[in-house]
């Protein structure tokens, strides 16, 4: 069946949801995003598709540091209540039940209830469409202690994915095949 080009979102697998987190001024906000991905390992740099009009886009270009933080499926009504569009001087930490996690490196706060956080700087932005490319370094990563284990794996993360062509349908990684 032919399908419209635009509609070939709908017909890959999801990137995983993630939790990218930006200061303005003092206010810690924190937003999901289905666009992302790792664009690089050497050096490391994580990438996220973000639209202009997201406070998102304009934290990140004032203070050129992020924090990606990745959420577990326990968390999917914290990620519903940080899609809320507030005023760029609300906390959508507090809205949504999340606790700032310090970093070690950037200004930015990492979520302490993720599995995971990214603290990034600002490496490039570029506009691909309705999008920008918003290109970080990641320069310190941590992950939970209750996952840790001594050979770093992506099974030990349990990723969440926005699948639903409307908002709150996420879903959560299966069994690994072959196993």
């Amino acid at each position: 069946m032919q399908v419209e080009p635009g509609e070939y979102m709908r017909i890959i697998p999801p990137p995983p949801v993630v939790l990218v987190s930006t200061l303005y001024g003092e206010v810690k906000n924190v937003a999901p995003f289905g666009m992302n991905m790792p664009i690089s390992s050497d050096p490391p740099l994580y990438a996220i598709g973000v639209r202009e009009t997201r406070d998102t886009y304009s934290n990140i270009l004032e203070t050129e540091e992020f924090v990606v933080a990745v959420p577990g499926p326990d968390l999917v009504e914290q990620i519903a209540a940080t899609a809320e569009a507030l005023p760029r001087d609300v906390s959508e930490f507090e809205r949504a039940g999340l606790t700032p996690a310090e970093s070690t490196v950037v200004k930015a706060f990492g979520v302490r209830e993720c599995q995971a956080n990214l603290e990034c700087r600002l490496e490039w932005v570029r506009q691909a469409g309705d999008h920008h490319i918003v290109v970080g370094r990641v320069v310190a990563a941590n992950i939970d202690d209750r996952i840790y284990r001594e050979d770093l794996s992506r099974v030990v993360i349990d990723p969440v994915y926005h699948v639903g062509a409307k908002d709150g349908e996420y879903a959560k990684k299966g069994a690994l095949v072959g196993q």
